[in-house]
């Protein structure tokens, strides 16, 4: 297998060979097709003793996808072991389940007898086929294959989503549990399932609400159950040796699951799991011990007063090894200090330009794999071995996308006009002198963007435009109370900081200052909107994917859809306005409400299924534009939620947010 090794070493340390090679190559950026190429090395993971590593992979051929899963030895990663041929599938991921046998996810063409529920097939063509993930459990050596669930009947044809592990159950070799739907009673379900034969085995209904569990010992000790929205999560914890279930508490979930608390896995101590939580009424997410018979918050495992914790890094069997951060890169409080310096080596290896994200590990702790990305690296796996002080590219995400044609990134500190300091980060193209610049707010908005690669910004730079992403108050990641500077802000604070990382980079001289546009995503559309009705001078075209317009009415569809006693409600209420005591201001944040002042072209893009902002909030905001006389155009992306976004509809949001903001800077 060739490694990915002394490529990026070389991108380090000798640019003059590399203009060497790709001479021609760096002078063009990469096309919108480029980057919707299908991912190529898609997941690997370690055998549970460090020996062998299995690699998934999925190329074209043609029209056709060819899947396959490559094993390596890990004492020699250049060494390859054997390739087991998958055929026209694509491959999600990989895990051992034992030393000798794999799991394989695999997205597969077929045709259901009757439309899953919860999916996108309600409308399907008995003569189109559609997809679903089954797991392929199979010997290193290719023999003994079978399909997880697969009774021979056809029945479990109905379900789509069969490829949910929940625990690989490491002291049992033969089982592994995993979740999925009964389309029998409408309800999900654990299953003990035989990895050999297929074979399952209840152990576990859910409830009309339950989504999933999280088990110690194979043994389901956490139930999450959820509203039909998703919004709002209800969490029920069984102590081991308890019969019956207690609910915990009721809590809002947002797009990605950033609530101030969060169990995330079982430890190594029986009846301990391990939990972020709210530090303190305005402190950030730490990582701690949590008592299932006392329902009691313990030791702190990993905290800093500047950052939340986003994950813990642990053994199969729940052992602790560290939690993670993202400052502007990824990185991890450790455990054991003595792996500090080993990060350290290989970020300094990497030329402290990307994010080494630890996804597996041998049980000795001695090997792991890591993704590796960067801004200009869209994902490469290295395998790490501890003891032979080896670090090894085994794997590329996109390996077509070359990093001299992608646009690198800068990282900008912007005094705001209050005296406060954010973070904010430009993608530069490969194009010289004053650029066209593109403004991206991100969405949640209690995300944050960070130095990385990204898809879409790299889009908009192989325009020849810059791209700039400031992480605004309210902005996740940073703390509670960096995030509460949001609370009831939507329409101004939020907004300045904004206004006031562009003008910072104006005033350097490298914005051509009559191209400017602003695009953003649910929070960012709602920010790209806002923006142009606030600096209608300032901003020349205008791209909201699945934005707000209209606060009082998406507050009141979140009341509809999820109740007035619902966590999602109230936290609405505190955090963007109460309509009966906050109308005026409420409605001087809405876009909608104020189309007459927005000068540039506004291009609404909106998925009809979106439960998260209904795509009557695209309508409303279309109409007010018409009505004003304004330049707008709505395009509604039939069967399509929030966040579900395949190929074809990437293609579509890419392609026609640049050439609606090409023709603006054009005209």
């Amino acid at each position: 297998m060739i490694s990915r090794r002394q490529a990026i070493a070389g991108a380090m340390v000798s640019p003059v060979l590399l203009q060497a090679s790709f001479a021609r190559a760096a002078l063009e950026p990469h096309t919108i097709e480029d980057f919707l190429k299908t991912p190529r090395d898609r997941d690997a993971a370690l055998s549970p003793n460090g020996d062998k590593i299995a690699v998934a992979s999925t190329r074209k051929l043609g029209d056709k996808d060819d899947a396959y899963v490559t094993l390596i030895a890990a004492n020699a990663p250049d060494k390859t072991l054997v390739v087991l041929p998958l055929g026209d599938r694509k491959v999600e991921n990989v895990a051992w389940a034992n030393e000798t046998r794999l799991l394989i996810t695999l997205v597969i063409k077929t045709k259901p007898a009757r439309a899953p529920t919860g999916t996108r097939l309600q409308d399907h063509n008995d003569d189109k086929p559609v997809y679903a993930r089954r797991i392929l459990a199979i010997d290193v050596d290719g023999k003994n294959s079978v399909i997880l669930f697969d009774d021979g009947t056809g029945k479990l044809r109905a379900v789509f989503d069969l490829g949910s592990v929940v625990d690989l159950l490491p002291d049992d070799p033969r089982h592994i549990l995993m979740k999925a739907w009964n389309a029998d009673v409408g309800i999900y379900c654990l299953y003990k399932v035989d990895v050999y034969s297929g074979d399952v085995e209840t152990l576990e209904r859910g409830t009309l609400r339950t989504r999933t569990w999280l088990t110690q010992a194979g043994v389901p000790v956490v139930r999450y159950d959820a509203n039909e929205r998703g919004t709002v999560q209800s969490i029920f914890v069984r102590p081991l040796g308890a019969a019956d279930w207690t609910f915990y508490r009721k809590l809002r979930s947002d797009e990605l699951n950033k609530q101030d608390f969060r169990f995330l896995a079982a430890t190594a101590e029986p009846g301990v799991m391990m939990v972020v939580t709210r530090e303190g009424a305005g402190g950030t997410i730490a990582l701690r011990k949590f008592d299932l018979a006392t329902l009691k918050v313990g030791e702190v495992l990993a905290s800093r007063p500047d950052r939340d914790v986003e994950a813990a890094l642990h053994t199969r069997k729940g052992e602790f090894l560290a939690a993670s951060f993202v400052e502007d890169r990824l990185t991890y409080q450790f455990a054991d200090p003595k792996m500090a310096a080993h990060f350290k080596g290989l970020n300094k290896y990497l030329g402290d330009t990307c994010n080494i994200n630890v996804f597996d590990m041998s049980d000795d702790g001695n090997r792991f794999l890591a993704w590796v990305s960067g801004p200009r690296d869209p994902g490469s796996i290295f395998f790490y071995d501890k003891a032979a002080k080896r670090f090894d590219g085994i794997g590329e995400r996109m390996p077509d996308l070359v990093p001299d044609r992608l646009a690198a990134m800068e990282t900008l500190a912007v005094k705001t006009r209050d005296g406060a300091t954010i973070t904010a980060y430009l993608t530069t193209p490969l194009a010289t002198g004053p650029r066209p610049l593109v403004v991206m707010p991100h969405g949640g908005p209690e995300l944050r963007d960070t130095y990385d690669f990204d898809t879409f910004a790299q889009v908009m730079a192989a325009q020849g435009w810059m791209v700039l992403q400031p992480n605004f108050r309210g902005s996740g990641g940073y703390g509670k109370a960096f995030a509460d500077a949001w609370r009831k802000r939507w329409g101004d604070r939020m907004q300045e900081d904004v206004e006031d990382a562009v003008a910072q980079l104006v005033a350097t001289g490298r914005v051509d200052t009559g191209k400017i546009a602003i695009c953003g995503g649910s929070y960012g559309g709602y920010a790209a909107l806002m923006g142009a009705v606030r600096r209608p001078d300032l901003y020349k075209a205008v791209v909201s994917l699945a934005g707000v317009s209209d606060l009082v009415e998406s507050i009141e569809f979140t009341k509809t859809q999820d109740g007035p006693d619902s966590p999602s409600y109230f936290y609405w209420l505190e955090t963007i306005g109460d309509p009966a005591k906050d109308r005026a201001m409420l409605e001087a944040g809405s876009p909608a409400l104020h189309a007459d002042r927005i000068k540039a072209p506004v291009l609404l893009i909106h998925g009809t299924e979106d439960v998260i902002v209904g795509v009557k909030q695209s309508r409303i905001m279309a109409k007010a534009l018409r009505d004003a006389g304004k330049s707008v155009e709505l395009i509604e992306m039939k069967g399509i939620g929030h966040r579900d976004l395949k190929e074809d509809e990437w293609r579509l949001v890419y392609t026609r947010s640049v050439d609606h903001i090409a023709k603006a800077f054009k005209a």
